[in-house]
């Protein structure tokens, strides 16, 4: 009898343990601030010229397909090269590369 209520205990703090870990999804909130947040799609023309003209310089052997804005004025880019190979960077409004763990100011 004595080992069965310390087998509930034990269980019972697991389960306490498990749903904690499902309410805060694993994840450390602030690291990756710019890649949780809420992202609208816009057609490529609608970013602005300073990243498009970023991404051609520093990302010359691939192309835009697919471009995301934040309320923030962020830009999420997909980029993709001849092979399919995607990569997802980040930007501000001025063309500016932001890293996921820059802090926002």
């Amino acid at each position: 009898m004595i080992i069965a209520i310390v087998v509930s205990i034990f269980s019972a703090q697991g389960a306490a343990a498990q749903n904690e870990l499902a309410l805060n999804d694993g994840v450390e909130h602030g690291d990756y601030e710019y890649e949780l947040q809420q992202y609208t799609e816009i057609n490529i023309v609608e970013l602005p010229l300073a990243i498009q003209e970023a991404a051609a310089k520093d990302f010359e052997k691939l192309r835009i397909v697919k471009a995301y804005m934040s309320k923030d004025n962020t830009y999420k880019i997909i980029l993709e090269d001849n092979n399919n190979n995607t990569k997802v960077v980040f930007a501000s409004a001025n063309g500016e590369w932001i890293k996921p763990n820059d802090n926002k100011s």
